[in-house]
């Protein structure tokens, strides 16, 4: 620990002298800078507007703050132009001399009138973050926000990602994405990891009008993010206009309500800023499903029946409250998250298994810091600081005694019996959660810079259970440090080629408990404490063949060490296994993505990626068909190798169409596996080899439609109509291997149809949409052959202010 602390420190005196070293360079060719801030004439930052210095012919773009730079300029007279789609451009002179900094904002009015044949082009942050050279896609909600989409929703149109779910309204959910599952994949909200969150916040919890835009990065993540994630990253990006109101409210099937209200308010001379969002979510989950009932142990019968015991409830609350772009900081904020969640428990991880009494609850309170700075001390040089503290307080109850109910919802009772439904319980887990991440980035010149994060976390789970408050597991410590330090360097030789190298640093400490010597005269439960280390690397590089043509190629040695659920479990259903090892990968993503546009407003993109992936003990969820009970395992060996694709059309603001489709071949490649068995303890011969591993959608795709009407029957109003459609090919619930060829559980290939209409009065004032889920009732099944809700419809009003 001291030896890392001591190569921590001399990194940052590395970085500090280069910042140094870079100051005086451009001191000694006596070269000056402009930086500066675009505005809407309201105050609102523009982000992707272009800037042009004429003289130079170079350009750039303003990032999301609105900001824009030029580093290495020539002393003289020199006009700089700001341009943006919708908005009159704007033009400045300035004089400047050896060595100055100039300060030039610009505050762009909205054109009142169009001029046929010129256009203006600009970049939105939604195209900015694709053209990263990164494997990204990033997908903006600009027309969809009068949706009753969530997170959830969106995600699961975006090729080479499956969102796998147990169920209706914030049931668990499992996010695929070329392959990887479950914490391989990590979440952020604006940056925040989302382990932070614990259960009670969900993607099913974040509404569509929340939103401004989602990334999702495809194997190799940036480094800023300060993530230890195997197969890619989540940034799920919220509305951060300076002033707005967008309160909403949705009412649907299954007696499901959910309320939204977003607002910010920005002081422009003071920088003072407030920001809150307030979500609830309700829904009685009571849609029907086709099941076996069974009298005792025997089936009698099969029958479509109601779901009964499926509740749930959750609130969110956000709010942040400080300074921006003032001179000591771009942003200066303090926040609170306060979340929960209530929800009753219907089946297990299969619905081989159904109750009527267990429940689950979860609390957190996530107090909140952010920080950050561009050209903090010297030119260049930019800094962002992110921490924050959860408490989490969950409950697990099951504490009916004797009572089992079959599913329609008659008990069974067992007279003495004094156990729970599955394992009597009424446990309370208090988690602390602490997060911390740093950032820093230098500008050594327009061509070169660097980067640098340090992501600190740590977990402590107490846990008491009052129907077994003697139980030995609860009395150890569970506990997590995990520590992420990446550096990488950037190059721009051109406007057209970016290059990004970078290396991690990854290290896990965790304290627990094990069973030893099982069934033996010597079993015992004792501490364990274990420590490991690893490093990783990589590259990516973009480089446009064309305007409108880029190629993209990215590879990543990376590793991921096991968190809080895979170690300790869950408390009901997830099973603790203190032997988890870390995985490790190598990924490799190439890809190319073309957009061009057609005389008479007709515009195309296409993109398409082909993807490999060699990982070792690969971290997965075991599951047993006929048991409601799972638990995480490491696999020594698997490949996976696939091809993505999307094709989007847009004619003008009317029409919209576009598809993707993924293929990705999962396989166990290990040649021997260890068997640890009363008998025959050891490594035999692994006859899964060369089989896809179960439960994971290798074949699936997506199409969707858009039609966008003006002023019809209703002058200001704006008529949508969205159709999606889903679809999944079968693939096996348990390893294909396993079973005859008549008798393997599989889940069957599914089609899902939804459509929305929706209708926008007074520039977008005044909104009411009605959408209908799952068109043609079809029964759908996603994780371990759980069954999603049929034919469902929802209304929304919505008020923008």
């Amino acid at each position: 620990m001291l030896q890392q602390e001591k190569n921590i420190k001399a990194l940052f005196v590395f970085l500090a002298l280069v910042c140094l070293s870079g100051a005086v360079w451009g001191q000694s060719l006596e070269k000056a800078s402009i930086s500066g801030k675009v505005s809407a004439s309201s105050g609102e930052a523009l982000a992707g507007v272009t800037v042009v210095l004429r003289e130079s012919n170079t350009a750039t773009m303003t990032d999301a703050k609105g900001r824009f730079e030029f580093l290495v300029i020539s002393p003289g007279s020199h006009v700089l132009v700001a341009s943006y789609l919708g908005y009159e451009a704007q033009e400045k002179t300035i004089q400047l001399e050896p060595s100055q900094q100039v300060e030039v904002n610009f505050s762009l009015l909205q054109k009142s009138f169009e001029v046929e044949g010129v256009e203006v082009i600009g970049k939105s942050a939604t195209r900015q973050v694709n053209e990263q050279p990164y494997a990204v896609t990033a997908v903006s909600t600009k027309e969809i926000l009068n949706s009753t989409s969530d997170a959830k929703e969106v995600l699961n149109r975006v090729s080479g990602v499956k969102v796998l779910e147990e169920g209706g309204l914030g049931s668990n959910a499992s996010f695929t994405l070329n392959g990887f599952t479950g914490d391989q994949v990590k979440f952020f909200l604006d940056g925040i990891p989302m382990d932070n969150f614990a259960s009670s916040l969900q993607l099913s919890d974040i509404p569509v009008n929340t939103i401004e835009r989602i990334e999702v990065y495809k194997g190799v993540v940036p480094v800023w993010l300060g993530t230890d994630a195997l197969g890619g990253a989540v940034n799920i990006i919220t509305n951060k206009k300076s002033r707005f109101l967008d309160a909403s409210y949705s009412v649907g099937s299954f007696n499901t309500h959910r309320l939204s209200l977003n607002g910010a308010y920005t002081n422009p001379s003071s920088g003072f800023t407030f920001r809150g969002n307030v979500n609830y979510n309700y829904s009685d989950n009571n849609y029907k499903v086709w099941v076996p009932i069974k009298e005792g142990n025997n089936i009698v019968d099969t029958a479509e029946v109601e779901r009964f015991h499926d509740r749930y409830s959750s609130g969110t609350l956000m709010l942040e409250t400080g300074w921006t772009d003032r001179k000591f900081a771009d942003n200066l904020l303090l926040g609170v998250i306060a979340s929960g969640n209530d929800k009753q428990v219907q089946t297990g991880a299969t619905m081989s298994s159904v109750y009527g009494g267990i429940t689950q609850n979860s609390r957190s309170v996530v107090p909140t810091l952010k920080y950050s700075k561009d050209n903090l001390f010297v030119e260049g040089l930019n800094i962002s600081l992110y921490s924050a503290y959860n408490y989490s307080k969950s409950e697990v109850v099951d504490t009916l005694s004797g009572v089992t109910y079959n599913w329609l919802g008659e008990p069974t009772y067992i007279p003495g019996s004094r156990d729970g439904e599955l394992s009597r319980t009424h446990a309370t887990l208090d988690d602390d959660d602490f997060n911390s991440q740093f950032n820093a980035g230098y500008a050594l010149n327009p061509v070169h810079s660097l980067a640098l994060n340090y992501s600190l976390s740590y977990f402590n789970r107490e846990i008491f259970d009052s129907e077994n408050p003697d139980r030995i597991e609860n009395r150890f410590p569970k506990a997590l440090n995990k520590q992420v330090l990446g550096l990488a360097y950037k190059i721009d030789p051109s406007d057209k080629w970016s290059t990004t190298l970078f290396g991690k640093f990854y290290r896990l400490r965790a304290e627990t408990s094990k069973l030893y010597d099982f069934a033996k005269e010597t079993q015992r439960v004792e501490a364990l404490e274990t420590s490991k280390q690893s490093m990783g690397y990589g590259l990516a590089s973009s480089y446009f063949l064309l305007p409108g043509l880029q190629v993209k190629a990215s590879y990543e040695h990376t590793y991921r060490m096991p968190w809080a659920t895979e170690i300790f479990g869950d408390g009901l259903f997830i099973q603790p296994n203190p032997d988890l090892g870390p995985e490790q990968s190598d990924n490799l993503n190439a890809g190319a993505a073309y957009g061009f546009k057609l005389g008479g407003g007709h515009e195309f993109n296409l993109e398409s990626s082909f993807i490999y992936r060699d990982s070792k003990d690969l971290i997965y969820q075991v599951v047993r068909v006929a048991s409601p009970e799972t638990y995480y395992d490491n696999l020594s060996d698997t490949r996976t190798v696939g091809v993505e694709g999307s094709l989007r059309y847009s004619w003008r603001e009317t029409l919209r169409l576009g598809g993707g489709f993924t293929f990705q071949d999962v396989t166990d490649e290990a040649d021997f596996v260890y068997n640890e068995s009363y008998t025959s303890t050891g490594y035999q011969t692994n006859y899964q080899k060369g089989y896809r591993l179960p439960n994971i959608p290798y074949l699936f795709g997506n199409a969707t439609a858009g039609l966008t009407l003006r002023n019809i029957l209703l002058n200001e109003s704006v008529w949508g109509i969205n159709y999606y459609y889903n679809y999944v090919e079968q693939y096996f619930l348990s390893w294909a291997e396993l079973g005859s060829k008549d008798r393997k559980k599989v889940i069957p290939s599914q089609s899902a149809h939804n459509l929305e209409l929706s209708l926008s009065l007074k520039q977008g004032k005044y909104n009411i949409s009605a959408e209908c889920r799952n068109l043609t009732d079809a029964r759908l099944y996603d994780k371990y052959y759980l069954q999603k809700p049929g034919r469902a419809f929802y209304l929304k009003l919505r008020y923008v202010l």
